[in-house]
């Protein structure tokens, strides 16, 4: 009845991480930038895990001395930053933070890893996105984790348990350890005064403090200043009383803290050594995304481009348009033109309704079976039915195809709402789920012929009528169209079932006997009342993706 085409299933990971250039500093501390779930645990008295599986850690939390550092220059005039100064950042090729004290990568120095408050009775934690999958090692995880947040990213979890106050967050140690294939090797310390302080380019929603650790019980913090956008902040070893214990330092590290249990998110996207004018060029401005379907991603801040801004002026209709990924949450193809970093949400649908059985979400093709309606033709071959490859979506950066049609009827794309209820059946009955909340969809795609969009709630094998079923009609467009629907739009006098009860959503074509249609599904999120869309200048029926432009 439907042959479903991917089969990827997501997990998540947040560990090590990346790299930039070399050089000197001078002075000052505040730079703006540019603009435009699993957990790794350890205790113990190191800052860190070997290279081979770079764990958390954690040290008792006595600061020696603390600053705090203003939040948002109030400069109207752009100095050069000193470049050379800059050791990492996240849009660049993923390797370590350079801190000079490990060349080679003998030690494994400046690699990120998580650290927490559970050797001290706390339960704080960091959850990652689900940008990894269970096709992926924990190298590339990392990377992909950077790469889809244009830095190294999480959700932190702060519950201090029996612990007087709960903090968590991320480091990188400065010398790496004396013997990095062991896991409970030690961490070496270096001389990192010469560095004369350190600049570090983050967003947070939350306070954050930057630490550096001499021992574990000397560390030298400054209050970073919660920042809706990235920003660069640079502190002296003077201003952290640590001029001396520079000379020894262990670790870089940067965390949030509270008494009460709250929910933080933080992205470092760049590391620089200490200089007045700001260390490292980031290209980009924050955001967040988007809350309200309980995933692990919710409210995750990621790096993206300023060639896709959130608005952008429309020359034709005189006022700024949205950018359609503010409206796919679900589903996101688009992949931030132009900026080098890809986020998606994967080759699945992420619902936030999987019944616990990891099937929600995946697509499948439908008509293309013993109905004899017709064939749906993909850009790239299968391979085998469950594959793991992206190639098929690559092509045409969504789910995009050819409908042949051998007689009159429906064919189309779909992905259950929560799943099936036995994986291991191959009749298995398809669960139901309560997308009332979702309010709506909004959908970005491209079609050749008018797009159903059908609300189906049959569990077994067949749709069964469209005609009775809760549907909307997109209009055909050979360009990305983007368009917000309510669930009111969907109900008709015929179709008497709620929203709470629901299996399947469909993308679907009507065709007549020997007729070609082809679509492409870009983007999916949850109902929102904006307008007036950004386009894009491309053909999204053949391969490739450009940039975003004005309508």
């Amino acid at each position: 009845m439907f042959r479903r085409f991917s089969g990827v299933a997501a997990s998540a990971l947040l560990l090590g991480f990346v790299a930039c250039s070399d050089d000197n500093p001078s002075g000052g501390f505040d730079v703006p930038a540019e603009s435009g779930s699993s957990v790794a645990e350890s205790s113990g008295d190191s800052a860190g895990g070997s290279a081979a599986n770079v764990a958390s850690s954690s040290s008792q939390n006595v600061a020696v001395s603390s600053s705090s550092v203003t939040a948002n220059s109030s400069s109207s005039v752009k100095v050069p930053k000193n470049t050379a100064a800059c050791m990492w950042k996240g849009t660049e090729e993923y390797v370590p933070v350079k801190t000079g004290l490990d060349p080679d990568d003998k030690y494994s120095a400046g690699y990120w890893y998580n650290f927490g408050d559970y050797a001290e009775g706390g339960k704080s934690f960091v959850r990652s996105s689900r940008f990894c999958d269970d096709q992926l090692n924990e190298w590339e995880c990392e990377v992909r984790i950077v790469e889809e947040c244009g830095g190294f990213c999480g959700a932190l979890d702060l519950d201090r348990g029996t612990a007087s106050e709960a903090y968590v967050g991320f480091a990188f140690n400065v010398a790496g350890f004396e013997d990095p294939y062991s896991t409970n090797s030690k961490v070496k310390v270096g001389d990192i005064s010469d560095w004369g302080g350190v600049c570090v380019t983050y967003a947070a929603d939350q306070d954050v403090y930057l630490e550096l650790e001499a021992d574990s019980a000397h560390l030298y913090e400054a209050k970073l200043d919660k920042s809706i956008d990235f920003v660069e902040k640079c502190v002296t070893w003077k201003e952290l009383n640590a001029v001396e214990s520079s000379k020894q330092a262990r670790s870089i590290r940067l965390k949030m803290k509270s008494i009460e249990k709250i929910t933080g998110h933080l992205t470092v996207a760049a590391i620089g050594k200490y200089d007045s004018n700001g260390a490292c060029e980031v290209d980009g401005y924050a955001y967040a995304l988007p809350k309200g379907n309980g995933l692990d991603e919710e409210g995750l801040i990621v790096l993206r481009s300023s060639s896709s801004e959130q608005n952008v002026s429309s020359s034709s209709a005189g006022r700024d348009c949205n950018d359609p990924e503010l409206v796919s949450g679900l589903w996101d193809w688009l992949s931030n033109p132009g900026s080098g970093i890809r986020l998606t949400t994967g080759n699945r649908v992420i619902t936030g309704l999987d019944n616990d059985t990891e099937t929600s979400g995946y697509w499948f093709s439908f008509g293309d079976d013993m109905s004899g309606v017709g064939s749906v033709k993909w850009p790239q071959p299968l391979g085998r039915e469950y594959t793991t490859d992206d190639e098929m979506f690559d092509y045409c950066m969504g789910v995009c195809g050819e409908l042949e049609f051998a007689k009159e009827g429906y064919l189309g794309v779909g992905f259950h709402v929560a799943g099936v209820v036995d994986p291991m059946d191959d009749n298995s009955l398809v669960a139901k789920a309560n997308i009332s909340s979702w309010g709506g969809l909004c959908v970005t795609y491209a079609s050749e012929s008018d797009l159903e969009v059908v609300l189906t709630y049959a569990q077994t094998s067949g749709f069964g009528d469209f005609s009775r079923m809760p549907r909307t009609t997109l209009p055909k467009s050979v360009k990305l169209n983007t368009v917000c629907t309510d669930w009111d739009d969907y109900m008709s006098m015929y179709s008497e079932v709620s929203t709470t009860f629901m299996t399947s959503i469909l993308f679907a074509v009507q065709g007549n006997a020997n007729t070609k249609s082809r679509i492409n599904i870009r983007g999916l999120g949850w109902y929102s009342d904006k307008t007036n869309f950004c386009s894009t200048g491309e053909d999204p029926f053949v391969s490739g993706k450009k940039s975003l432009v004005i309508p």
